[in-house]
């Protein structure tokens, strides 16, 4: 296997395999949607997994046949109004390097399928990754080929409370609350929410503060993770798994809700780093050349946009080297 540290090497120890599959959210029993990517031979239909108008998309074999062996599980959680093929660009990494990648499109808070109003009940998504990871491990095909005593979760943005969560961490409604009364910004998350039609006087307090510790997982990894100012820092404490915790830009570049450094410093086995240059939607996937045109036309989000001089792939190249490293070190090299 080849370890994660090569990242412009003309070859790679496997192809990247997808097929989709379909899970039972547990809160609503709707159907969601999950891209498996995982370690494969040559064959399988080429094709480019996640290729639309505005994204590039990258290289995959669809329904190829998986490579020989037992492999790492990296549970992957995308952002609000995000999906799992946008992050295609990091599921077939891993797959390349020998991991198993499992992406649900969270039901009502997908790019397909969103309200604000589903998004801010937290409390689903690692419910959603814990069912997943229940059915992969109980069913025939994808448990011969998963090691299930090598498991991590992974998620950007809303995707990273996600894994906090998994990881035991909890929320403050009283916190978030408080920290929101004070932040007017029109580029904050509250003003994202209150734009929603969200009360959050009217959230479930006993749910968005409730453990969602998920014992099964052995490390994890959350990039700018979001509802920062909302966490409780005695649960914080309590992680008793390696994790890491990935800052897009630098000290004030980065948003108070998304700041990670101070949340790495309260888990016991956490690190931190940050990407200088890059900015939140540097997480998301290459644009095609007139991405940016298209989004100003239709007067949405600079998704296309990074915040220096670097492209976004070498911005990409940075952050997998990154998670590369922490994941070879705490599921391959135990």
């Amino acid at each position: 296997m080849l370890p994660l540290l090569a990242l412009a090497g003309p070859t790679c120890a496997f192809e990247a395999g997808t097929r989709w599959i379909t899970i039972t959210q547990p809160d609503s029993g709707k159907s969601e949607r999950v891209l498996m990517t995982y370690p494969a031979k040559t064959d399988g239909e080429v094709y480019r997994l996640g290729a639309n108008a505005l994204w590039q998309g990258v290289p995959a074999r669809r329904e190829a046949t998986p490579a020989k062996g037992k492999w790492p599980l990296v549970l992957l959680s995308h952002g609000s109004g995000g999906n799992a093929a946008g992050l295609g660009w990091v599921s077939t990494f891993l797959a390349k390097n020998g991991f198993v990648v499992a992406s649900p499109n969270h039901a009502g808070c997908t790019s397909t399928d969103m309200a604000i109003s589903n998004c801010i009940k937290i409390w689903n998504r690692p419910e959603d990754l814990s069912e997943l990871l229940d059915v992969l491990l109980a069913d025939d095909h994808w448990s011969k080929q998963i090691d299930e005593k090598r498991i991590a979760a992974m998620g950007f943005s809303l995707g990273g409370n996600s894994v906090l969560l998994m990881a035991g961490a909890r929320m403050s409604l009283e916190a978030y609350q408080a920290y929101c009364q004070t932040m007017l910004s029109p580029q904050s998350d509250c003003t994202w929410l209150r734009r929603g039609g969200v009360d959050l006087a009217t959230v479930d307090k006993s749910r968005f503060d409730k453990e969602s510790r998920d014992p099964r997982i052995s490390a994890f990894v959350a990039i700018d993770p979001g509802f920062a100012p909302g966490y409780r820092t005695d649960s914080l404490r309590t992680i008793i798994i390696p994790g890491l915790l990935l800052n897009l830009g630098v000290g004030s570049d980065v948003p108070v809700t998304l700041k990670a450094d101070s949340l790495a410093a309260a888990i016991p086995q956490a690190e931190f780093a940050s990407i200088a240059g890059a900015v939140h939607f540097s997480f998301l996937g290459l644009c095609n050349p007139n991405g940016a045109e298209l989004l100003k036309a239709e007067n949405d989000d600079p998704v296309c946009d990074d915040g220096g001089n670097l492209p976004r792939q070498a911005l990409h190249q940075q952050m997998l080297q990154r998670i590369g490293l922490f994941l070879t070190k705490t599921l391959l090299e135990r």
